[in-house]
């Protein structure tokens, strides 16, 4: 990691005053979202010149037009390839709401083993050089694509107590159409610095981006979300859905509109995506809910931005809701996908093991489902969980008499919880009200939450 000495280098442009432009400038002409979350916020706004941090990438830093403030503060890691201008008007919108946004761009995003660290460099430079502005102890890590699989391992390094802890008074992670989390390990998942609260947002036509074959394999985010240690109250998987099909277009004063659900829709009037009610939505929305809840401990906030399925998170307007899943399940055969979760990339990245969770990806029944959804391959050592396939009741016997069972949820396969039982419970669990079929065991203990499946069988 470079020096924070050599700031000296970098260049600052002088800063440029904006008013506000609330939802005028939408494509679709729909007036996005004129109260509640999602609507412009009271402030107005200013966007800092741009630094450059010579070898390793820029920084843009925005924030409310006030006196110098420190404000809980977000961290965007952009897309491969993508200036702070692909987003320029979703970081207008959350200064607008009083919060300052540092915007991270890396020069050289594939090579993982360095822009990961430089991208922790820049955020550290952009709290040293905008400290009036910038309130550590609160902080969210937000990030698209690239940057977005990149939060999870930035934030193992900036949360963590035994380091910078930031975010000790409030953290979260919120990520739109995240690529591969490189570097990051089962145990690091294991470890994860608690009290963060965790949003991934996919785009379900982002499953075809990337050419000829389909983009990342879904199982690669399934990974990362069910192996990080953050309960299950606290973090939540969206699938964004498009409106395509002309016949289910949104008509608004005779005109019909068709939105991208695509790769970038987390974009705000960026290249082939236009500012629209999606963006305001799927973005301004979940992210203004998640801000308050965090830094203001507002409840009906987090009913929005992790309502685990809530009628008001899954409410997009005119456009097909959300399905709010824990997961998204894909039965597409990994060898479809450009970027496949149990492959290690080999001779790709220039270094074979920045993948670290490919052992956590394995489907061999082609039923969508991560073969081993525990934290180690031991979890068979720890618990057994019988009769396989059950019928009416399943037992749960821990081989480690120092672990108690805390609670065990039983869900289905779009993650919504069937079956719930608190404590430990001596002999059988009941399971004769289910109907036949998969589903995935919760096993709670004292110090992990374990994921298996179960089959039943009447």
């Amino acid at each position: 990691m470079k020096n924070l000495a050599f700031t000296f280098l970098f260049y600052l442009v002088v800063s440029n005053a904006y008013t506000q432009n609330l939802y005028s400038g939408l494509w679709d002409n729909s007036g996005g979202i004129s109260n509640d979350y999602g609507a412009w916020g009271n402030y107005n706004y200013i966007r800092e010149g741009t630094i450059d941090v010579p070898d390793e990438g820029q920084i843009t830093f925005y924030h409310p037009d006030t006196a110098p403030q420190q404000n809980p503060t977000v961290f965007f890691i952009s897309g491969w390839g993508r200036t702070y201008d692909s987003y320029d008007k979703f970081f207008k919108y959350l200064a607008s709401l009083g919060y300052s946004v540092v915007n991270i761009y890396n020069y050289n995003p594939g090579s993982i083993n360095t822009s990961y660290p430089n991208s922790l460099n820049m955020m550290q430079t952009a709290v040293n050089h905008f400290q009036n502005w910038i309130d550590t102890t609160k902080i969210g890590l937000m990030g698209h694509s690239y940057g977005g699989g990149s939060t999870i391992w930035l934030g193992q390094q900036v949360f963590d107590s035994n380091g910078l802890n930031w975010g000790a008074n409030g953290r979260f992670i919120m990520v739109f159409a995240p690529w591969l989390s490189f570097l990051v390990e089962a145990s690091d998942l294991q470890n994860y610095p608690p009290n963060v609260k965790l949003l991934m947002i996919q785009s379900y036509d982002d499953l075809h981006y990337g050419g000829p074959n389909y983009n990342t394999d879904p199982r690669a985010l399934r990974a990362v979300y069910e192996l990080i240690n953050i309960p299950d109250s606290e973090k939540d998987f969206i699938t964004m859905f498009s409106d395509n099909d002309p016949n289910h277009a949104y008509t608004y004063n005779g005109e019909n509109y068709s939105y991208q659900a695509n790769h970038y829709a987390c974009y705000t009037g960026a290249d082939n995506n236009p500012y629209d009610a999606l963006d305001v939505y799927s973005s301004n929305r979940l992210a203004h809910a998640m801000l308050e809840y965090v830094f203001e401990g507002n409840q009906a906030a987090k009913n929005i931005a992790l309502g685990n399925g809530s009628a008001a998170q899954k409410n997009m307007g005119m456009m097909p809701d959300l399905a709010v899943t824990d997961y998204y399940i894909t039965t597409r055969p990994a060898s479809v996908f450009e970027y496949k979760c149990a492959d290690n990339q080999p001779g790709t990245w220039g270094n074979p093991d920045i993948w670290k969770l490919q052992d956590y990806c394995d489907d061999s029944d082609g039923d969508g489902l991560i073969d081993a959804l525990s934290i180690s391959k031991t979890t068979d050592e720890i618990f057994e969980v019988y009769p396989v396939p059950a019928k009416n009741f399943l037992h749960i016997n821990l081989h480690n008499p120092n672990t108690s069972i805390k609670q065990v949820q039983v869900k289905n396969m779009t993650g919504k919880s069937i079956l719930y039982f608190k404590g430990k419970i001596d002999g059988n669990y009941d399971v004769s009200s289910l109907k036949n079929g998969v589903y995935l065991i919760h096993i709670t203990t004292d110090k992990h939450t374990w994921i298996k499946k179960i089959i039943i069988k009447h």
